[in-house]
C-alpha cells in the first residue's frame, strides 16, 4: 500500500485507542457535513482551479527532475524518463491521488474519507492534530472544515467547538467555566468541566466528537441531564423520528449534517475499544428552542446510572461524523446507528450479537473502461479478539445508509474475496500481535465497476463464520484521523491502433499488402523486416534505460544510445517502421503522410531532443535490417515452366509460376528454408508411389467431392469458411495480413503495452516469413511438386483406377468476376496451412496456452463484413487448413502437414530468437508501492517475454513497500 505519509507503519502496535482512563461517560456530537454544501466548498476549491504560482510551475516542469507532474501526460514522461512513479498533481481530490508509473502503468489511491483539502490556493494535508493558536483557542492544525475548539473559559462559558467556515457553521457551546484543555495528539481534555466529569472533544477527519466522562457514580446525577447551546448558521435544523438530528442547506436541501441519536455505556468489556462496552443504554435527545437560538437537551438512563452492575466511568456518546465519507457497523439486535463510529466491526463480539461492516466509495472518471491490472482495499485493524488466523469476506452488496439496520440490512451481491489476516490483539491475554495492515486482493470487483456508471459502490465485511467469536475484529473507519480504509488501483489504457505505434504501422503494412499484392512470400518477408526493425529500435530504447528494462536479446542490433536524452520509443518505432517501407514498397502507400500522423500522436510533453534521439535509434535499427535482407536470396526468379508429366505442377490458367526459388531465401530465423521440409505428401518421396496409393485416390475424391464450385455434398459454413480464409486475391491483404491482423485482435483483447507488441509482432512476422520460405522449399525444391486438384481431376494419365477424369469440373474459388481459378504454384505443402500453423504456435507460445478465444474477419471479396470465432489458436490454424479443400484448390494433406510444418517454424523461431532477459542471480527491477502492484508488473514482465520469472520482497524504505526482482 503506497501512502506518502506513511501511514502503514504509523499504527502497528498500540491501537492508540482507549489508552486514556477518561475515555469512559461522554457526550459526543455527530455531524455529518457533506460535500454538497458550501461549509466544504468554503474550504475546498476544485481541483482544476489555478493560480498565476500553479501555471508558472507547470511551464517549468522537467520531466528529468520533478518528482510532481501536473499533468497525466508530463507525468507518464517523467515516470519513464525517471524510473519511478510520478504523482500527477493535477488529479488530485480531497480523497484521491493520481500516478503514473514507469511501466506507463498508472496508480489511482481513493480514501473513504478526505486525506488533504485547498487552503490558499494550494492542497494541504489533513491533520488533526489539535495545539493551541495565539488567540488561546484550541485548532486542528490542517482539518478541512476548519475546526476550533474553546481554549479556557470563563464562568459563563461560550463556544465550545465551531466548524466550518463562510455562511454555513455549526457551533456547540457550553454553559458554564472550562478549564484550560489538555491536549494529546487529536483529543482535547477539559478535566472536571463538571464535578467528577471529563469534557472531552475529539477531531476526526472530518468533524469532531465531543462527549462526558463520568468518573463515579456519585458524579452520575449531575451528568444525568446536560444541556448544549447549538447555533447552526445558513442551515436548516430539523429533529427526525428517531430522535436524529439533521441539518439541510436552505437551497439545495440537501443534509450536510446529522446528530445520530447518542447511546451510552459503561466500562465492561472495553479491552478493544472505548465503544465495546457491553453495558448499553440509549440517551434521549431533544432539540429545544430557546429565546437565545437552540438547545441540545441530553438525558441519560437514570436506571442505567444507578444500577450496581454497572461499572464506571460511564460514556454518554452522540458521536460526531462530519463530510461525504460514510461507512458503518450493523450490530444484531441493535437499533444504534454507528455510522460515526472509528470502528468498522465484523464478527460476533463475546456476549453480543453478530456484526457486519460496510464502506461507500464513490466513483473515478479515471478508471471507467479502462484495463485494472489490480486493485487492493486496504484496511487497519484495531481489535482482533485472538491473534490465530480467522476468516473474513469482503463482498459488494446494496447500498447502505444511516437509516440501514441490522433487520434491513443490503443484499450481499457476491463475495469478492476471503482472507485471514488477523492482527490487533494487543491487550487482554497473550499472546499479543500488533497491528498492520491488511490488503485484500479486490480486482474482480473493480473491473467490473470500470464497466459501470453507479453513483456510488458499497462494499460489505464480515466473518465467514459469523458465530465464532473469536473471529471478531475491529477496522479503523473512514474517520479515524490516521488509518482509515482505502482503494488502490493500478491500471492501463487499452491498447488502440491509433496511440500504439506498433499497431499503427503493421496497419501501414497491410495497407501496402493490398496495393502491392503478388505471391505471400515476399508480402511476409516485407513484414519481417518491418517488425524485426521496430523491434531493434523499441529494444535498444528501452535498454537505454538500463539493462533490466532490455525487451529481451537484439535480433540484429541493440544501438548504443548516449545517457541523455532518454530516446523517444515511439519515435524510435516510427523511424524504424517508415525506413524500412520506403526502402520494401517505394510508392505503395503515403508513407510521408503515415510517418507525419504518428508523430503527430506523440504526446506534446516529449522534448524535441527526445524525438530526435529516437528517430536516430530507428534510423540505425532500420538500416541492420535493410543490410541485412540486402543479398538474402529474394530478387532471385528462375522460371519454372512446370512439368507435362501427370502428377506434377502445371499452370491451370497460363499464369507462370510463382516465385519459385522462394525456399532458397535467407530465413529470419531458421538455418535453413529445408529444416521443417515435411517427408512427403502422407510419407510419399517418389511420385511413382504417391499416384498410386489408395490415400491419393481418396484425397483426390474428397476435393472432387467437397471443392468444387457446384458440390452439393458441401455445408453452407463449409463454404463461408472456404472464402473467409482464401484471400488470394490482389486488393486483399492476403494470408499474412490476416493473421497479422488477428495478432492485433489478441494482442487488444490482452491489453499489451507497446513494448510487448514489438516483441510479439516481430516474433509473430519472423516465423510467417520462415512459413513461407519453408513452404516454398516443399513446393519447389523436393521431388515432388504436386499438381493442383483442378489438374488431377481434369487431367488422365495418372495411372490410379480409383481416379475419375472430369473435364469440366472447376473449384470453388474465384475472382471478383466469378472466374474460377487455382494458385499459381505446386499443392504440397499448403502456404495457407503453413503460415497458419506458424502463427498458431507463435502465438501460442506466447501466451503460453492455445485456449483463446477471438474473433476474426477477412477481405476476400467473397466474404466480406463477416467474422467467425474461435476457441483456441490451433483450431483457427485447422479451419484455415481445411478451408482450401472446401475451396478446391488443396488435398488434406496440404493443409494437415502444412500445419504440421509451420507449427515446426513457430515453435522453432518462439525459443530462439528475441529471447528472454536471463541472469543467473535476482536482479533488481523496481521498487513498487504495494504488493498487488509488485506482482502486477511482474507478472506482465513474464508475460510479455522480457524475464522468465520474477518475486516481490518487502522493503522498510519509505513509501517503497515492495522491491520487484527478476530473473
Amino acid at each position: 500500500m503506497h501512502r506518502k505519509d506513511d501511514l502503514r507503519y504509523r499504527r502497528s502496535g498500540s491501537t492508540g485507542r482507549g489508552d486514556s482512563p477518561l475515555r469512559r461517560l461522554a457526550v459526543p456530537l455527530s455531524l455529518l457535513l457533506v460535500a454538497e454544501a458550501g461549509l466544504v466548498a468554503a474550504t475546498a476549491a476544485p481541483a482544476a482551479a489555478e493560480t498565476a504560482t500553479t501555471r508558472k510551475a507547470e511551464a517549468a516542469f522537467d520531466p528529468s527532475k520533478d518528482t510532481k507532474a501536473p499533468d497525466e501526460e508530463s507525468a507518464r514522461l517523467a515516470a519513464a524518463v525517471q524510473d519511478r512513479q510520478i504523482e500527477v498533481v493535477g488529479a488530485r481530490t480531497e480523497h484521491t491521488t493520481l500516478w503514473a508509473n514507469p511501466d506507463g502503468t498508472m496508480s489511482l489511491e481513493s480514501h473513504a474519507g478526505p486525506v488533504r483539502f485547498k487552503r490558499d490556493g494550494a492542497w494541504v494535508d489533513v491533520d488533526a492534530t489539535l495545539r493551541k493558536a495565539a488567540d488561546g483557542s484550541i485548532r486542528a492544525k490542517a482539518h478541512p472544515r476548519g475546526l476550533r475548539l474553546a481554549g479556557r473559559t470563563g464562568a459563563g462559558g461560550g463556544d465550545l467547538v465551531t466548524l466550518g467556515r463562510g455562511d454555513q457553521t455549526v457551533t456547540l457551546g457550553w454553559k458554564g467555566a472550562l478549564p484550560e484543555p489538555v491536549l494529546k495528539g487529536h483529543r482535547a481534555t477539559y478535566v472536571n468541566a463538571l464535578p467528577k466529569t471529563d469534557l472531552v472533544v475529539e477531531a476526526t477527519r472530518t468533524g469532531f466528537e465531543q462527549y462526558l466522562v463520568v468518573k463515579d457514580r456519585s458524579a452520575a446525577e449531575r451528568a444525568a441531564e446536560v444541556a448544549l447551546p447549538l447555533r447552526a448558521e445558513g442551515l436548516d435544523t430539523v429533529q427526525n423520528a428517531d430522535d436524529s438530528i439533521t441539518f439541510t442547506d436552505p437551497e439545495t436541501k440537501k443534509t450536510v449534517g446529522r446528530i445520530p441519536a447518542p447511546f451510552m455505556w459503561d466500562a465492561s468489556g472495553q479491552k478493544k475499544t472505548p465503544r465495546s462496552g457491553k453495558h448499553r443504554a440509549e440517551v434521549g435527545l431533544d432539540l429545544a428552542r430557546t429565546a437565545r437560538g437552540a438547545e441540545l437537551r441530553l438525558t441519560a438512563d437514570r436506571d442505567f446510572l444507578t444500577d450496581e452492575d454497572t461499572r464506571y466511568p460511564v460514556t454518554i456518546d452522540p458521536a460526531a461524523f462530519l463530510g461525504p465519507n460514510f461507512d458503518t457497523t450493523l450490530r444484531e439486535g441493535s437499533t444504534e446507528d454507528l455510522s460515526a463510529s472509528p470502528d468498522l466491526a465484523i464478527g460476533r463480539e463475546y456476549g453480543k450479537g453478530r456484526t457486519e461492516s460496510y464502506l461507500r466509495f464513490g466513483t473515478y472518471e479515471e478508471i471507467e473502461g479502462k484495463t485494472i491490472l489490480n486493485a487492493e482495499l486496504n484496511l487497519f485493524p484495531v481489535w482482533a479478539d485472538q491473534c490465530e488466523p480467522r476468516e473474513w469476506e469482503v463482498g459488494e452488496t446494496d447500498p447502505v445508509s444511516s437509516t440501514t439496520r441490522w433487520s434491513t440490512k443490503p443484499a450481499w451481491r457476491k463475495t469478492v474475496a476471503t482472507s485471514s489476516a488477523t492482527s490487533g490483539h494487543t491487550s487482554g491475554t497473550a499472546p499479543y500481535c500488533g497491528s498492520e495492515w491488511v490488503n485484500v486482493d479486490v480486482t474482480s470487483m473493480v473491473s467490473e465497476w470500470s464497466k459501470q456508471d453507479r453513483d456510488t459502490y458499497t462494499i460489505g465485511l464480515r466473518a465467514k463464520d459469523p458465530d465464532d467469536y473469536t473471529a471478531f475484529k475491529i477496522f479503523a473507519s473512514s474517520d479515524d484521523v490516521d488509518s482509515g480504509p482505502s482503494l488502490l488501483v493500478t491500471y492501463q489504457t487499452p491498447a488502440d491502433p491509433v496511440k500504439d505505434h506498433v499497431h499503427f504501422w503493421n496497419d501501414v503494412l497491410l495497407t501496402a499488402y493490398r496495393t502491392v499484392g503478388g505471391a505471400p512470400g515476399p508480402l511476409a518477408r516485407a513484414g519481417a523486416m518491418m517488425h524485426g526493425a521496430i523491434y531493434d529500435a523499441a529494444n535498444s530504447v528501452k535498454c537505454a534505460e538500463g539493462p533490466t528494462r532490455c525487451l529481451g536479446e537484439p535480433y540484429l542490433t541493440k544501438v548504443s544510445v548516449p545517457a541523455s536524452p532518454l530516446p523517444d520509443i515511439n519515435s524510435a518505432i516510427d523511424q524504424a517502421a517508415y525506413d524500412v517501407l520506403k526502402e520494401v514498397y517505394p510508392g505503395a502507400v503515403d508513407l510521408a503522410k503515415a510517418l507525419s500522423d504518428a508523430r503527430a500522436s506523440i504526446p506534446s510533453t516529449v522534448t524535441a531532443t527526445q524525438r530526435a534521439a529516437g528517430q536516430s535509434v530507428g534510423q540505425k535499427a532500420a538500416a541492420a535490417m535493410l543490410a541485412a535482407r540486402a543479398d538474402d536470396g529474394s530478387a532471385t526468379s528462375n522460371p519454372y515452366p512446370g512439368s507435362q508429366t501427370p502428377g506434377y505442377w502445371r499452370p491451370t490458367d497460363g499464369t507462370p509460376a510463382a516465385t519459385p526459388d522462394w525456399g532458397r531465401v535467407k530465413p529470419f530465423g531458421l538455418l535453413s528454408g529445408s529444416q521443417a521440409r515435411p517427408a512427403g505428401p502422407g510419407g510419399h518421396t517418389t511420385m511413382a508411389d504417391l499416384l498410386k496409393s489408395d490415400a491419393y485416390a481418396d484425397q483426390v475424391k474428397e476435393v472432387k467431392d467437397l471443392g468444387g464450385a457446384t458440390s452439393t455434398l458441401r455445408t453452407a459454413d463449409q463454404e463461408h469458411a472456404a472464402f473467409f480464409w482464401a484471400n488470394d486475391l490482389n486488393g486483399t491483404y492476403k494470408p499474412p495480413g490476416q493473421l497479422f491482423e488477428m495478432t492485433q485482435v489478441v494482442s487488444l483483447q490482452h491489453r499489451m503495452s507497446v513494448e510487448g507488441n514489438a516483441k510479439l509482432f516481430a516474433l509473430v512476422a519472423f516465423s510467417m516469413a520462415d512459413a513461407g520460405i519453408a513452404a516454398w522449399d516443399a513446393k519447389y525444391l523436393t521431388e515432388i511438386d504436386l499438381w493442383r486438384p483442378e489438374s488431377a481431376i481434369n487431367l488422365d494419365g495418372d495411372g490410379n483406377p480409383d481416379t475419375l477424369q472430369d473435364s469440366s469440373w472447376r473449384p470453388l474459388s474465384k475472382d471478383q468476376n466469378g472466374n474460377r481459378f487455382s494458385p499459381s504454384f505446386p499443392a504440397y505443402v499448403s502456404g495457407h496451412a503453413t503460415f497458419g500453423g506458424a502463427w498458431a504456435k507463435a502465438v501460442e507460445q506466447w501466451f503460453r496456452t492455445d485456449q483463446v478465444t477471438f474473433t476474426a474477419g477477412t477481405e476476400d471479396f467473397s466474404a466480406l463484413n463477416t467474422t467467425r470465432t474461435f476457441t483456441s489458436f490451433s483450431a483457427a490454424a485447422r479451419e484455415n487448413a481445411r478451408s482450401r479443400v472446401w475451396l478446391g484448390v488443396h488435398y488434406d494433406w496440404d493443409g494437415t502437414e502444412g500445419v504440421s510444418t509451420g507449427n515446426k517454424v513457430g515453435e522453432y523461431v518462439s525459443a530462439n530468437k528475441l529471447k528472454a532477459n536471463n541472469a543467473a542471480d535476482w536482479q533488481p527491477y523496481e521498487d513498487l508501492s504495494n504488493l498487488g502492484g509488485c506482482e502486477a508488473t511482474g507478472r506482465m514482465l513474464v508475460a510479455e517475454h522480457r524475464w522468465n520469472a520474477y518475486q516481490c520482497v518487502s522493503t522498510s524504505t519509505a513509501n517503497d513497500n515492495h522491491r520487484l526482482y527478476v530473473k
